[in-house]
């Protein structure tokens, strides 16, 4: 995992945009104001992000 880090982040990056697309438009589907569909996708985003490459990182210490 170490010699694919990169690729390994811009994979979690990439599906936490889909993520925070999913989330931002099914709130603002659901009659959520506008700003605070935007700011129900970003949090969609920072989360799973942060888990992510929490656990990445985890799996990378576990291994040395």
């Amino acid at each position: 995992m170490n010699n694919n880090r990169g690729l390994w982040v811009a994979v979690i990056v990439t599906a936490g945009l889909v993520i925070a697309f999913a989330g931002g438009a099914l709130a603002w589907l659901g009659g959520t104001p506008t700003p605070l569909a935007v700011l129900a996708g970003a949090a969609g985003f920072a989360g799973f992000v942060s888990l992510a490459l929490a656990i990445t990182r985890y799996l990378t210490r576990a291994q040395d």
